[in-house]
């Protein structure tokens, strides 16, 4: 069944007029919006669905926030549509997962990951997706491309000491849709496993 989420309209020109005015440019806003739903609240259903939020989570962010409603609203539901239309577009041309230049595709997917959802430190991810390689390589074990981003952007905040509450991992899934399954195989395959997590954390 395909998933159709559309854009809200929350009294457009009020709502422009409060953006332009008190956030100038959206890369101020949308930031801090999408690092609490990350952290703070799944998106995800059981069935491994992306849903939106509830009135009662989206005036929680609010409040938490103190960011209006109607912003929240725009900058959640926005995230969500460009979220689906990327698993679209991945679903129906799987042929890019397999690029020639496995290292580049990389780079380029994490680009859009952050441009879609800014919660993670790119720069530090980067350089993450590299060490990852070298240890996969070692290992001899290639899990698929969405996996292997899915545990860079994981290990990223997972070593991020500025955000001690950590992005859920439903949240990190649905971002580069992995499956349960991928993740915590792949996880514990180079060592990740909740031991080692733990003495990290320490």
């Amino acid at each position: 069944m395909t998933q159709t989420l559309k854009k809200e309209s929350f009294e457009v020109d009020s709502i422009n007029d409060y953006y332009n005015k008190y956030y100038k440019f959206q890369n101020k806003l949308k930031p801090i919006v999408l690092n609490y739903l990350f952290r703070n609240v799944s998106f995800l259903t059981i069935r491994e669905k992306v849903r939106t939020l509830t009135a009662s989570e989206s005036v929680h962010i609010s409040e938490a926030l103190t960011i209006p409603i109607k912003l929240v609203h725009k900058v959640i539901s926005e995230f969500l549509v460009g979220l689906l239309n990327f698993r679209k577009f991945i679903n129906k041309n799987p042929n890019v997962l397999h690029a020639r230049d496995q290292n580049q595709f990389i780079n380029i997917i994490l680009h859009r990951f952050y441009r879609l959802a800014p919660v993670f430190d790119y720069k530090r991810a980067k350089e993450n997706a590299r060490r990852l390689k070298e240890k996969l390589d070692m290992l001899f074990f290639w899990p698929q491309l969405m996996t292997q981003l899915t545990i860079v952007i994981f290990i990223t905040d997972l070593l991020d000491k500025s955000e001690p509450q950590k992005i859920i991992q439903s949240n990190l899934r649905a971002l580069c849709s992995c499956s349960a399954y991928a993740f915590h195989r792949t996880r514990n395959k180079i060592g990740l496993t909740s031991k080692f997590i733990k003495c990290l954390s320490n």
